[in-house]
């Protein structure tokens, strides 16, 4: 798939429809975006603990948990760790 868009004066880009539909985006959900040399790559993010809770069945997370985990792994990133 291939398209071509324009960045707006406020610096956004708009998908387009083939690709969120492709990826199953919707508003709202949550994209990671990386830069690699002189490439953007945008990716839909995957819910941790989701992924987790699917592996694991009844298990569920708290609140505080998942505070602790995503600040941790913000870290991580901001360290170039992941």
């Amino acid at each position: 798939m291939y398209a071509r868009v324009r960045v707006d004066s406020k610096g956004r880009i708009v998908l387009p429809k083939e690709f969120r539909d492709a990826l199953n985006i919707r508003e709202g959900d949550e994209l990671v975006i990386t830069l690699r040399g002189s490439k953007v790559i945008i990716e839909k993010s995957e819910d941790p603990f989701k992924v987790l809770e699917e592996v694991l069945g009844d298990l569920t997370f708290s609140r505080e948990l998942r505070k602790i985990a995503e600040k941790e792994a913000l870290e991580m990133v901001k360290g170039g760790q992941l």
